[in-house]
Order: C-alpha cells, then structure tokens, then sequence
C-alpha cells in the first residue's frame, strides 16, 4: 500500500476547504483512493490529509507536481505544508 500525508496548519478553514474540495478529482485521477482529514490537537485549524494511492509512484508524482505545489500555496498555511509518501513497510502487532 502507498499512502500520502500532508500537513496543514492553516489561517482559513473555509478558504482550505474549498482549495481541499477543488482539487479531490485531480487527487482522484492522479491514483488516490480517497482518505480522511485529521484535526490535530495542535489547533483547530492544523489538519493532516491522510490519502490511500495506488502505487508509491503515483503518490510520489503527486507530492511533486506542480499543480499540487499551487493547491498548497492556495491554502494560506501559517507555516509552509509539508506532505509526505510513504510506503507500506511492515505492519505491527501488539
């Protein structure tokens, strides 16, 4: 499995949302799986995007693509947003 985090400490909530939304069917074509937002105990505006993707590869191409640089800078974080690939490594059980 491949995964996208992406972390948000934003100044405007609606603002985020609605470049959030905007941007769900590109995620989509780009291999995304859907995923979930995350509210951290940081603030109430300070978000982590957890997304599903097909293949690291794509989750790669999207970190890094251009159009998801611009969504980025649309948000308006107070801090510059930081989003991650990772890959399925091991799983853990207690």
């Amino acid at each position: 499995m491949a995964y996208v985090i992406i972390h948000h400490d934003v100044i405007d909530y609606e603002k985020f949302r609605s470049v959030f939304d905007y941007d769900a069917e590109r995620r989509r074509r780009m291999g995304c799986k859907g995923g979930k937002l995350y509210r951290s105990d940081l603030g109430p505006n300070d978000f982590f995007a957890f997304f599903e993707w097909d293949t690291i590869e794509n989750a790669r191409r999207f970190i890094s693509d251009y159009e998801t640089r611009e969504a980025f800078e649309w948000v308006h974080s107070v801090e510059a947003v930081r989003a991650f690939a990772l890959e399925e490594f091991e799983d853990v059980e207690y």
